[in-house]
């Protein structure tokens, strides 16, 4: 199974990046065979954000799952990523959000 991980990066680069590892890794200790991360994606382009979103979305359309950061209300790309994958019937996984 390949899963992809979505949520908000724009904004909260540096935070991103710590949010985004931490889900790959547990994705990998629950058993998928591939975790992308679109932070680690090459990224070899102008660096708009439509540029980042097309390399994202052809990275999901590759995978089985999307896996929903609990901060994807705050992010555009997010969005679309989670509409074409269910339109699409690509598996869609919310990650836990608990208070403390």
């Amino acid at each position: 199974m390949k899963i992809y991980i979505s949520g908000k990066i724009t904004g909260i680069e540096e935070e991103a990046y710590k949010l985004f590892e931490i889900a790959e890794n547990k994705l990998k200790l629950q058993g998928y065979d591939v975790v992308v991360n679109p932070m680690k994606l090459p990224h070899n382009h102008d660096k708009s954000w439509e540029a980042y979103m097309r390399e994202c979305i052809v990275a999901l359309m590759s995978c089985d799952t999307i896996y929903i950061l609990s901060n994807y209300y705050m992010s555009k790309g997010a969005f679309l990523e989670i509409a074409l994958a269910k339109e699409l019937g690509i598996g869609v996984i919310y990650e836990e959000y608990y208070l403390k």
